[in-house]
C-alpha cells in the first residue's frame, strides 16, 4: 500500500501539488468560520426549572413546590441526578442528565413532565418555570446603564429602560437566550390599605381588588359598517401610566354609601414605588485620572450565553447593537459594558498563538542547523502550517471549537507534526547524496521513491501509535471528557494531516527540489554530537549490564518519587478577575448589606491592581443565581499583570486582600473566579473546589453535625476558605391561628392565611400597560400596619356573624428562627461545607480531611459524607486512566508486533514508556508542579513520541541485519545513522513546547504541566533510546536476527 502510494506521489506530483493548495485555499475560507472559545464548556447537559413563590418560607417551599417538581423528574429517561434549593420566595430545581443527551430532547422532556407537577402544586402557590438554556460560560457580556448627573433619570427609570428597551433590544442577537437585568428597582403603583378606614366603611381588601380590576379593561367590539367603511370597535379602559395613572388609581369607586361613592383615596395611599427587592448592586471604579469613584447603587445586566452558540460570534453581534442602543435611550443614559468574555478569549488565543510562532522559529533554526541545507529545511517545515491549516478547517467542518485545549492541543504536536517529515527528508537527503554526480532524472526519482519506501512503513506505524495513545483520552466522561477529548481531536487530525503530508506532499516536492545532488555542509552541532555519541554508544554496548543496573536505579528513584507529587484535577485558569464572595449573618437584611458592600469596595480599590469592583447583593431575577440577601458577591476586575505592584501573582494578592478585610468580624470570605465559580456551582452546586456533602433527614442534625465537620476541617493544612453553607439562623416572624378561638368565632385557618398573604404580604391587582413597559398595581397594607410584631397583632378580621376581632386574640404571633434555604440531592436533604484548596495539592489534603473526620465526627444512623466538587472529576479521570493506559499500551504493543513480527522487539521498544517516565516524574517532582489531568495527558503523549523513536532506531537496524551486515556493525551503524533524525524529531517536540513552558499568558497555567512533563520525559527518553535500546537489542532480538539473516523478514 505504501509502495503505491509513494508512487502515486511521485509520478503524479502535479496533481498533489494542486490539491495540496485547493486544500490550502479551501482552510482560508473554512478557518473564520471556526468557533472561539476561551474554555471548552465542561457544563453538563442540565435542565433548570424555576418556581417563584412570593412571600412562602423555605421549608413551605421544600414541601409544597420542590418536593413535587422531584418526584416527577425521576421518572425521565437518562436522568443522574436531581438537585434543589429551596429558600423564601424561591424554588430551583436541577435536573441533570447523562452525557450524550442532546439538550432540546431534555428540555423537550422535562417541559412535559411539568405539566403533571403542576397538578401537584396547589393552586396560587407558584408556577414552575424552565431556567435559560446556558451553561457555566454562560455569563459572556455584562453592562452599566449610567445616567448623567441632571438627567433626571432615577434608578427606578434605569431599570425600567433596562427591562424594557435594551433587554429588547439584545434578544434578537443570534446566540443569546436571554438578558438579566439586576440592580435598581422595579416600578410598582403601590396601593397601601389603611385597615381602620377599611373597618369604618365595611369593607375588606377584596372589595379593593375587584374594584381596581373592574375599572382596568379594554375590550373589542368587532366591526361596525359606516357607509363603504368598515370600522373596529374597541373599548378603552386601561389606566393610563405616570402621574396620570396614579390620579386615576385614586379616583376608583369602591362601594357607595348613602350616595356617596367611595373611592381608593377615602381607604387608601397610592403612589409610585418598587417591588419587593431580591437583590441590589453596587459599584466603584477609576475615572479617566485613576481616582477612586463611589457610583453607589447601579442597574446592570448580564446577557446569557445560548448553550452550544458561538462565544465571539455572540459576543460580536452583541457590540454591533450597542451604537444602535445608547442611539434609542433617553439624553444622558449611556449603555456601558463592564465585563467582555471576547476581552478573555482573545488572551487565550494570543497566549497560543505566541507560543505557536515562538516554537516554529525554534524549529526552523534547529532543523537548519542539524540538515544545513536550506530546500530540505523548507520542505520539513512545510508540514507545520499545512498540518495545522488542514486540522483548523476539519475542526470548523465538524463545528469544534477552537479554545484553550484543543489550540493547545496543536501547540503540543507542534514539534511532533515535523517527525514524520524529518524522517522522510533526512532519508531523502541520504539517498540522493548516494547519487551524487548521477544528474539522471530517472534515476534521482528512483532515489527518492526507494528513500521513501525505506521509512514509510515505520513512519506509518509509529503515527498509528501516536494515535492509538490518545485514544484513552476518548473513555475520559464528564468535565475531564469535554476538557480534554478537544485536545485528543485536534492532536490527532493534527498528527493525521502531517503524516499525510510526509507520505504524499514530501516525495512529490522533493522531484521537483531536489532535481540535482544536494550540497549538503557538515553541520557543526552535529559531528561533535556524532563523535560523542560513537563513544558513548560503544562503551554501553560492551557493558550492558552496568546500563541495566543503571536504567532499574532511576525506575526505582522514580518509583520512590511518586508518592512525593501530588494530585490535583486541573492547575486554575486564569481569568484576569477576582470573584470574591462575603456572607454575611443569615438574618441580615438588603439594607444592612448594601451598608457593607461600598465599605468592602473602597478596601479593596486601596489595591492599586484593582480596576473596579462590582457588588451584587442577593439575586437577579428569576433565571439567575439563587443568591440571599445575605450574600455579596463581588467582581474585582484586575489590571494586567505586568502592572502590578503590591503582589506578583493572584493568590498573593488574595492574601493580602483577605488580611485587609478581617478587620471586619461575621464576614465569610470565599475567594474565586467568576468562570470558575460558575462552573464549580453547575458541576457540584457548590461555588468552590471542594464540597463535602453531609445527608440526613432532620435540619437541626445536619446543623450540628455541619458545624462539628467544619470545625475539623478547619485544622487541615492547605484547606481555605472552609465554610458551612447557612442553613439555620433567619428570623421569621411565625403567625400561628389558634383554632378553638377561631372555631368560637367562626373563622377558619384560610382567613387568617389571607391575611398574612394577601395584607401584610401584598397581591398584585393587574398592571398598568405603556407600549412594551407593564408594572404591576399592588396592593397590601401601609407599613405603619405591618411593620413590627405590635402592629400585626392589632390588625382585624371580620367573622361571619359581622364581628371584628384582632389577629392577636385568634393567633399567636412570634418571632422563631427557621431555614434561610433547604438544598436536597436526589431527595436527600443535604448540608454542604465548602472548601478551597492552597499551599497543597487537593489528593493529599481530600485524604487528610476523610482522615479527621473519621476520627473526630461521628455521625448518627441515616446520616452519611460524600466529597465532591473537582475532586469528584479527578478521581474519576484517575479511575479511568489505571484502566485505559494499560490497554492503550497492549494496543501498542500489538501494533508493534504486527510491524516487527517479533514479541522481543516489540518489547524492547516499549521499554522506552517507563525511560520517557523517568524524566517526566523528576521534571514534575523540580519544578513543583502536581500530578494533574494535563500532565497526565503529557505522559501519554511522551509514550507516542518515545516509541516513534523506539520504531526508527530499531527499523535501522533491522534493515542492516538484512542487508547482510554483522549483527553488532548493524547495532552500531544502525543507531549512529539514526543520531540525526532521533535528535532533530526530539529537539523540535521539546523546542516547540519551550515557548508555552515559559509563558505567563491566560491559559499558559494549565498547558504548562503538559510542556513541563513532555519536555522532561523527551530529555531522558531520547538519551536511552539512543544507549539503552542499541544496548539491548540482542537480548530481545535473537529470534528475529536469525530471520532476518535468512531473509525472510521484513517490517510488516
Amino acid at each position: 500500500m505504501f509502495n503505491k502510494l509513494l508512487d502515486f506521489a511521485i509520478k503524479h506530483r502535479f496533481l498533489v501539488i494542486l490539491i495540496l493548495i485547493a486544500a490550502c485555499v479551501s482552510a482560508l475560507f473554512i478557518i473564520p468560520r471556526l468557533n472561539l472559545d476561551a474554555f471548552p464548556d465542561v457544563t453538563n447537559i442540565q435542565v433548570a426549572v424555576n418556581t417563584e413563590a412570593p412571600g412562602l418560607a423555605a421549608q413551605e417551599v421544600e414541601q409544597l413546590i420542590t418536593y413535587p417538581i422531584e418526584a416527577v423528574m425521576y421518572a425521565l429517561p437518562d436522568v443522574e441526578q436531581v438537585r434543589s434549593i429551596s429558600k423564601t420566595g424561591l424554588s430551583g430545581v436541577t435536573v441533570v442528565f447523562k452525557e450524550g443527551t442532546d439538550i432540546y430532547f431534555a428540555r423537550q422532556l422535562v417541559f412535559e413532565r411539568l405539566q403533571a407537577a403542576k397538578t401537584l402544586i396547589p393552586q396560587d402557590v407558584g408556577t414552575p418555570q424552565m431556567g435559560p438554556n446556558t451553561s457555566g460560560l454562560g455569563q459572556v457580556f455584562q453592562y452599566l446603564l449610567v445616567a448623567e448627573p441632571g438627567s433626571g433619570v432615577d434608578a427606578m427609570a434605569l431599570r425600567s429602560i433596562n427591562d424594557w428597551l435594551v433587554k429588547l433590544m439584545l434578544m434578537p442577537v443570534d446566540g443569546v437566550t436571554d438578558v438579566l437585568s439586576f440592580g435598581g428597582q422595579v416600578k410598582q403603583y403601590q396601593v397601601h390599605l389603611d385597615p381602620n378606614k377599611l373597618l369604618s366603611y365595611r369593607l375588606a381588601q377584596q372589595d379593593v381588588l375587584t374594584a381596581l380590576k373592574n375599572n382596568n379593561v379594554n375590550v373589542g367590539g368587532w366591526y361596525m359598517a359606516r357607509g363603504q367603511e368598515q370600522l373596529v370597535v374597541r373599548g378603552t379602559g386601561w389606566y393610563t401610566s405616570g402621574e396620570a395613572g396614579l390620579a386615576e388609581l385614586r379616583q376608583v369607586p369602591i362601594k357607595t354609601v348613602a350616595g356617596t361613592a367611595i373611592t381608593i383615596a377615602d381607604v387608601a395611599s397610592v403612589s409610585l414605588g418598587s417591588e419587593i427587592r431580591q437583590g441590589a448592586v453596587t459599584m466603584t471604579k477609576r475615572d479617566a485620572q485613576g481616582k477612586t469613584r463611589q457610583l453607589g447603587e447601579v442597574v446592570t445586566g448580564i446577557v446569557l450565553k445560548r448553550m452550544g452558540a458561538n462565544t465571539k460570534a455572540t459576543i460580536d453581534g452583541i457590540k454591533s447593537r450597542l451604537a444602535a442602543i445608547n442611539r434609542a435611550m433617553p439624553n444622558g443614559v449611556r449603555l456601558e459594558p463592564f465585563y467582555d468574555q471576547s476581552d478573555l478569549i482573545g488572551k487565550a488565543v494570543d497566549t497560543l498563538v505566541t507560543a505557536l510562532s515562538l516554537a516554529f522559529v525554534f524549529i526552523s533554526l534547529v532543523l537548519a542547523l542539524f540538515l544545513m541545507n536550506l530546500r530540505a529545511t523548507i520542505l520539513v517545515l512545510l508540514s507545520i502550517p499545512i498540518s495545522i491549516g488542514l486540522a483548523l478547517m476539519i475542526m470548523a467542518m465538524l463545528g469544534l471549537s477552537a479554545n484553550l485545549m484543543s489550540l493547545g492541543g496543536i501547540a503540543v504536536t507542534i514539534g511532533m507534526l515535523v517527525d514524520g517529515s524529518v524522517v522522510m527528508v533526512e532519508s531523502i537527503v541520504r539517498r540522493v547524496n548516494k547519487e551524487a554526480g548521477n544528474h539522471d532524472k530517472g534515476r534521482l526519482e528512483a532515489a527518492i521513491r526507494a528513500a521513501g519506501k525505506d521509512v514509510a512503513r515505520p513512519v506509518f506505524f509509529a503515527t498509528a501509535i501516536i494515535i492509538v495513545v490518545f485514544a484513552p483520552l476518548f473513555s475520559f466522561e464528564g468535565v475531564e471528557a469535554k476538557l480534554f477529548q478537544p485536545m485528543a481531536i485536534s492532536i490527532i487530525l493534527a498528527i493525521v494531516a502531517a503524516i499525510s503530508v510526509a507520505l504524499l506532499v514530501v516525495p512529490a516536492l522533493a522531484s521537483y527540489l531536489f532535481s540535482g545532488p544536494i550540497r549538503q555542509r557538515r553541520s557543526f552541532i552535529l559531528e561533535p554530537l556524532a563523535i560523542l555519541y560513537r563513544r558513548g554508544l560503544r562503551w554501553a554496548l560492551q557493558h550492558v549490564n552496568l546500563v541495566v543496573v543503571a536504567l532499574f536505579a532511576l525506575l526505582v528513584a522514580t518509583l520512590m518519587l511518586v508518592p512525593k507529587i501530588g494530585t490535583e484535577f486541573v492547575p486554575e485558569l486564569e481569568e484576569g478577575t477576582i470573584n470574591l464572595r462575603a456572607t454575611l449573618a443569615p438574618s441580615a437584611s438588603l439594607e444592612t448589606a448594601l451598608s457593607v458592600a461600598p465599605v468592602l469596595e473602597q478596601k479593596l480599590m486601596a489595591f492599586p491592581e484593582v480596576e473596579y469592583t462590582l457588588s451584587r447583593i442577593g439575586r437577579a431575577e428569576i433565571g439567575g443565581d439563587p443568591e440571599p440577601v445575605n450574600n455579596i458577591e463581588i467582581y474585582i476586575g484586575l489590571k494586567p499583570a505586568a502592572e502590578w505592584t503590591s503582589a506578583a501573582s493572584r493568590a498573593e494578592l488574595q492574601q493580602l486582600m483577605e488580611s485587609e478585610l478581617e478587620v471586619f468580624p461575621g464576614l465569610l470570605l470565599n475567594f474565586s473566579q467568576p468562570i470558575a465559580t460558575r462552573v464549580d456551582e453547575l458541576l457540584s452546586g457548590v461555588k468552590a473546589q471542594l464540597a463535602i456533602k453531609l445527608f440526613g433527614p432532620d435540619l437541626s442534625v445536619l446543623t450540628d453535625k455541619g458545624q462539628e465537620i467544619e470545625t475539623a476541617i478547619r485544622t487541615v493544612s492547605g484547606a481555605k476558605d472552609v465554610a458551612l453553607e447557612q442553613i439555620a439562623g433567619e428570623a421569621q416572624l411565625v403567625v400561628e391561628p389558634r383554632r378553638q378561638i377561631l372555631s368560637r368565632f367562626g373563622l377558619s385557618v384560610s382567613d387568617v392565611m389571607s391575611m398574612v398573604q394577601d395584607g401584610i404580604g401584598g397581591v398584585s391587582a393587574g398592571q398598568i400597560i405603556n407600549g412594551n413597559e407593564r408594572s404591576d398595581i399592588y396592593v397590601r397594607l401601609g407599613d405603619e400596619f405591618r411593620n413590627n410584631q405590635a402592629s400585626i397583632r392589632e390588625l382585624t378580621l371580620q367573622s361571619p356573624a359581622g364581628a371584628w376581632v384582632r389577629l392577636g386574640d385568634v393567633a399567636d404571633v412570634r418571632f422563631e428562627s427557621g431555614p434561610p434555604q433547604v438544598r436536597r440531592d436526589d431527595v436527600q436533604r443535604r448540608v454542604v461545607i465548602q472548601a478551597n484548596v492552597a499551599g497543597r495539592d487537593m489528593g493529599s489534603v481530600v485524604a487528610d480531611i476523610r482522615r479527621t473526620i473519621e476520627t473526630e465526627v461521628s455521625l448518627p444512623v441515616g446520616y452519611s459524607i460524600q466529597i465532591g466538587g473537582q475532586f469528584e472529576s479527578q478521581q474519576r479521570a484517575q479511575n479511568k486512566l489505571m484502566v485505559v493506559v494499560p490497554i492503550s499500551l497492549l494496543l501498542i504493543a500489538l501494533l508493534l508486533y504486527f510491524a516487527f513480527g517479533s514479541l522481543g522487539q516489540a518489547a524492547l521498544i516499549l521499554v522506552n514508556v517507563p525511560m520517557a517516565v523517568i524524566g517526566g516524574v523528576f521534571s514534575l517532582y523540580f519544578s513543583g508542579q502536581y500530578l494533574s489531568v494535563p500532565s497526565s495527558v503529557g505522559f501519554i503523549t511522551l509514550f507516542g513520541v518515545a516509541v516513534l523513536n523506539g520504531v526508527v532506531m530499531v527499523e535501522s537496524i533491522n534493515q542492516r541485519i538484512q542487508d547482510g551486515i554483522e549483527a553488532r556493525q548493524a547495532i552500531f551503524d544502525g543507531a549512529v545513522s539514526r543520531l540525526r533524525p532521533v535528535l532533530m524529531t526530539a529537539i523540535t517536540s521539546a523546542l516547540g513546547l519551550i515557548p508555552m513552558l515559559m509563558s505567563n499568558g491566560v491559559g499558559a497555567e494549565i498547558q504548562r504541566p503538559l510542556a513541563i512533563v513532555i519536555v522532561g520525559g523527551l530529555g531522558t527518553a531520547t538519551i536511552l533510546t539512543l544507549f539503552v535500546l542499541p544496548a539491548l537489542y540482542m537480548r530481545f532480538s535473537r529470534g528475529k536476527i536469525a530471520r532476518l539473516t535468512l531473509g525472510d523478514d521484513r517490517l510488516g
